[in-house]
């Protein structure tokens, strides 16, 4: 049993898993179980695939290229919900006729899952499960064909997965509780956060703290949407007044 290759397999999965499992958790939330779960196994289940026909040659696959596909992917999804919470908390009302989202809040609200398909939520969670699962494939890959490691390459990433799986099994009902409006606003820290990284991942662009970018990026981004939803406020109540006076 070689442990190095085991624990360096069950690390790098586990990183990957964990932000897969935050979009699942989130976009479940907010748009259905269904949609999320649908998006990532169909994410999952196309590398897995890939992976089975190609093996060894997977390798040569420019992850780059994806990287940059998939952080556009997910900025596009995730300014559009960036706008949406940040006028939320900002004080402006809604237009009338943008009732999309108004139908999917009263649907949570009513049974805590949408009875509809939101191809939006399934194609962002599919593409951040299968940006994330062809890294934990590459690692897989690369530490089984190092020495044919495979049995240890390959159980590290499934006990990954296992624990991962667990944890969200155990803590589905507090999860299932947590206002919309939050999670809405964690969603799009993430999304954003992801993207930016994945993206500057595939152009070469060098982070401060490196693969700590993944855990700055969203939380700098939140601290944007806080301080423009902040100003945003203090400028409709500026407003308000001097409407009363007029």
């Amino acid at each position: 049993m070689n442990w190095e290759i085991f624990l360096a397999s069950f690390t790098g999965s586990l990183i990957e898993l964990v932000e897969i499992l935050g979009i699942v958790l989130i976009v479940g939330r907010l748009a259905g179980w269904h949609n999320a779960l649908v998006g990532a196994a169909g994410g999952i289940g196309l590398t897995v695939l890939v992976s089975l026909v190609l093996g060894k040659s997977l390798t040569i696959i420019p992850v780059d290229i994806l990287r940059v596909v998939a952080g556009g992917f997910l900025l596009a999804f995730g300014q559009k919900w960036t706008r949406s919470i940040v006028k939320y908390y900002g004080g402006i009302p809604k237009k009338r006729g943008d009732d999309e989202e108004e139908r999917l809040e009263a649907e949570l609200a009513k049974d805590g899952v949408s009875s509809s398909w939101n191809w939006f939520a399934v194609v962002t969670t599919f593409k951040g499960a299968l940006l994330d699962s062809v890294e934990v494939a590459l690692a897989v890959v690369t530490l089984g064909a190092a020495g044919g490691k495979w049995i240890e390459a390959i159980g590290g990433a499934t006990v990954a997965a296992i624990g991962v799986g667990a944890i969200a099994f155990l803590f589905r009902t507090p999860l299932n509780q947590v206002p919309v409006k939050p999670m809405k606003f964690v969603a799009a820290m993430l999304l954003m956060g992801f993207g930016i990284y994945w993206l500057c991942e595939g152009l070469k662009v060098e982070l401060p703290g490196d693969e700590w970018a993944i855990i700055w990026l969203p939380l700098v981004w939140g601290c944007l949407m806080a301080a423009a939803a902040a100003i945003l406020r203090s400028r409709v109540g500026l407003q308000k007044p001097e409407e009363s006076v007029s």
